[in-house]
């Protein structure tokens, strides 16, 4: 299988054999980097259903002092109570997250987050799994808000189209 190296992005040949369902820790040996590679057919890990969806989704991700270590905008792939799946054109780097997007009224809709993978996905752009922090409310309201808005902005379209 091949993994990327999430600091240099080299890619490598591994074999799968090598790697827990759960994924293991494997080192870039281009730059020395350390990060969690996950087999390529993963065991589904999830806690909770994923409802597909297709927001515009800015994020910025900062280290456990404050700093920022990237932003950028995503399109979440699919949402759920635990988390989100995230595509992105360049990496995220690891640590804190915070996710915001603006619904129909022009309302900021905003959780934090943290990185749980970013690995290169064949089409060349970066698949980013999320998982929520906060407290249960503030994750079902931002959920709830952002399938909401997904479906009034699809629901929309779908309007304008057949005019």
């Amino acid at each position: 299988m091949q993994i990327h190296c999430n600091a240099c992005h080299s890619s490598f040949q591994l074999d799968s054999k090598r790697i827990n369902p759960d994924g293991s820790l494997v080192r870039c040996s281009k730059c020395q980097s350390i990060f969690r590679a996950y087999p390529s057919d993963p065991v589904d890990r999830r806690q909770f259903p994923r409802t597909k969806t297709r927001n515009l989704i800015a994020h910025v991700s900062v280290d456990q002092n404050g700093k920022e270590l990237s932003q950028g905008m995503g399109k979440a792939l699919d949402i759920s109570r635990g988390g989100m799946l995230l595509e992105t054109a360049y990496p995220i780097e690891a640590g804190q997250i915070s996710l915001m997007a603006v619904d129909k009224d022009d309302n900021l809709l905003e959780i934090k987050a943290e990185l749980i993978y970013c690995k290169k996905a064949a089409s060349g752009k970066y698949h980013v799994g999320i998982k929520f922090s906060g407290t249960e409310l503030q994750v079902l309201d931002f959920v709830k808000k952002l399938i909401k808005e997904y479906n009034y902005r699809k629901h929309s379209m779908d309007i304008e189209i057949s005019i």
